[in-house]
């Protein structure tokens, strides 16, 4: 097992609990979990997430998580939602950012000497191309989301919102934009960067900045915990280049479907969760001219179309594929058991934790340097795994171990892969 994360939440006291003013259901303003862990890329390390509701408005939720470790690597992350300009109603603004530093650690990229005649990161690669360096990573985006005028968006984005967190099933029986779900469109500025140490020999540019455009039609009965319903999206993404870079062009597509099986004397809940998603770069072999060469209209290998990690192909690492196309498909089966004893546990308990959520998944996906269905579809790689989700003070965090042919790897991340 190459990498090992072990978390022992609640080990460092709470600096501070903020409550929020006498409300019908007590809800806690601001909350905050500490947490120690250890693994072969961050050494020993220390951190804390904080979740702030209310942030300035009442549906805006501020989250943020710092970590130091032993080995001077540090992460700092922070995310504000759900904002609302004055005479916009059916608008909803995020903005998040993230700053890394990994004194060491894996990037599967050019500069191995022992594949110099290999593609790292494709379908076919050995699972010891990669390069293990330092590196420096920067991620900053912008959500402007507009909600339409229609099915559940017809009284405004905060409306909208309500009704997804009401958990009506009935509505998400039907698959009709104009009558029920949230369709949206998505405008999405992004910055990128990732500077890597000098024994990666990559010839891709460090940064990446451009727009993404999102259309998205949700009709699940719930945000976090859906038991029925679907989510379907397109996302077309852009940079135009400069003097330094090439411009290129990717696009994706994603489906996702909930069943509820129903429940019994053991789970009050059982569902089938299913996703499938489809990657290309159309510009991928085009051409242009930067500093009097001729270079591909290609992402950089950290903005390209990848699949290993948190969401996709889940038993591999981090981006451990990537190339033109790539295609991903994801199988789960989510109970919710009738036992749930956390509330009642030392340290653990002092939080509200509504439910808890066990899964088993198989994760199947390709990448390809063309755009071929077929070719997509043939010697694909698999993953399966379990896990163990938890609502958290209204945050879904995802503990889950996933094992493939490379390796086995543990996690623990916040929200639903889908």
């Amino acid at each position: 097992m190459r990498r090992i994360i072990v978390l022992f939440v609640g080990l460092l006291c709470l600096v501070s609990k903020i409550y929020a003013n006498e409300t019908e259901d007590s809800e806690k303003q601001f909350v905050g979990v500490p947490f120690i862990f250890s693994s072969q890329d961050w050494s020993t390390a220390i951190g804390g997430s904080g979740l702030l509701r209310h942030a300035g408005q009442p549906q805006a939720v501020l989250f943020g998580t710092a970590i130091v470790s032993k080995n001077k690597s540090w992460l700092g992350y922070l995310n504000l939602d759900n904002l609302i300009m004055p005479n916009m109603k059916q608008w909803l603004i995020s903005i998040s950012a993230i700053e890394a530093n990994f004194s060491e650690t894996n990037y599967y990229v050019p500069g191995n000497p022992k594949f110099i005649d290999e593609q790292a990161g494709s379908n076919d690669s050995n699972p010891d191309d990669y390069v293990r360096t330092s590196g420096r990573e920067s991620r900053y985006k912008v959500k402007f989301k507009y909600i339409l005028p229609i099915g559940n968006g017809r009284q405004g984005a905060l409306a909208s919102m309500a009704q997804q967190d009401k958990n009506s099933f009935q509505k998400s029986r039907i698959w009709n934009p104009l009558q029920s779900g949230q369709t949206s469109l998505e405008f999405q500025p992004f910055y990128e960067r990732q500077v890597l140490g000098d024994k990666a020999k990559t010839n891709d540019s460090n940064q990446a900045m451009g727009m993404r455009f999102i259309v998205d039609y949700d009709n699940r009965n719930s945000t976090q915990l859906p038991t029925r319903g679907s989510e379907l999206s397109f996302t077309l993404s852009h940079d135009w280049g400069s003097s330094s870079r090439p411009k290129w062009t990717t696009w994706e597509g994603a489906y996702s479907k909930f069943l509820n099986i129903g429940a019994n004397n053991f789970m009050r809940q059982q569902v089938i969760a299913f996703n499938a998603w489809l990657a290309d770069t159309p510009t991928w072999n085009d051409t242009t001219t930067i500093n009097g060469t001729q270079q591909y209209q290609r992402p950089p290998s950290f903005a390209a179309n990848s699949l290993g990690g948190w969401n996709r192909l889940r038993g591999y690492e981090n981006n451990r594929f990537y190339d033109r196309s790539a295609v991903s498909y994801s199988l789960e089966y989510r109970v919710m058991p009738q036992w749930q004893p956390l509330n009642n546990l030392p340290v653990i308990g002092a939080y509200n934790i509504p439910w808890w959520q066990w899964t088993l998944f198989i994760d199947a996906g390709r990448v390809a340097d063309t755009f071929s269905l077929s070719q997509l579809h043939s010697h694909m790689k698999y993953s399966i795994g379990g896990g163990i989700r938890f609502d958290v003070e209204g945050v879904t965090v995802r503990t889950e171990i996933a094992s493939s042919k490379e390796d086995t790897e543990f996690r623990v991340f916040v929200n639903q892969p889908f």
